[in-house]
């Protein structure tokens, strides 16, 4: 099934460009009342072999002056975890959501830089909406936005996953325009 969202004239150049909606969005959205803001966030990543990129081995003690130090530092906390499918996610920690969303970006900013563009899979918001779990979803590759709400461990809301994609739509976030690209990201560490 595909659905066509607005994206407006352009689909986003940088992961910034599109990431720095985040933000604003979350603003609106929990002045409205629609959601409820989380303060965990995370970064997914494929993991290169040992001892290709430095960065990579040493990720968890790196971020931590990446996150901590200097102008602007965030100072959220963050864990290195590592999935059932060998994939691995930078945790991140902080009841301030424009930090926690300046944080997603510098994390995957850094991954890009210091390693490769291309081991980044996805960065995930933590957010309530229509009384349950819900997730924003940001896919590297595309630059897009699409929402997921699990239901128990194998199913999906999906009224109100369209539901909450318009309301990211409408609200600044470039949402993914195919729904057959909203894929189920199971097993999320928060």
């Amino acid at each position: 099934m595909a659905f066509i969202f607005n994206r407006g004239d352009a689909p986003p150049k940088t992961d910034w460009d599109a990431i720095s909606n985040v933000a604003t969005a979350e603003a609106r959205l929990q002045a409205a009342g629609e959601i409820l803001p989380g303060r965990r966030a995370g970064v997914l990543y494929r993991p290169p072999e040992p001892g290709k990129y430095p960065f990579i081995d040493a990720l968890e003690s790196r971020l931590r002056g990446v996150l901590n130090e200097g102008e602007g530092a965030t100072k959220t906390a963050h864990s290195v975890e590592e999935d059932e499918h060998g994939t691995r996610w930078v945790v991140l920690d902080d009841g301030n959501f424009e930090d926690l969303t300046s944080s997603v970006y510098t994390v995957g900013n850094a991954i890009s830089i210091e390693a490769d563009a291309s081991l980044l899979i996805a960065a995930v918001w933590s957010t309530h909406y229509a009384g349950s779990a819900a997730y924003w979803l940001f896919t590297y590759q595309r630059k897009t936005f699409y929402p997921f709400i699990p239901r128990g461990t194998d199913e999906r809301d999906h009224p109100n996953e369209l539901a909450l994609a318009k309301l990211m739509s409408r609200h600044g976030m470039t949402v993914e325009r195919s729904t057959e690209h909203w894929y189920p990201l199971w097993g999320i560490p928060f």
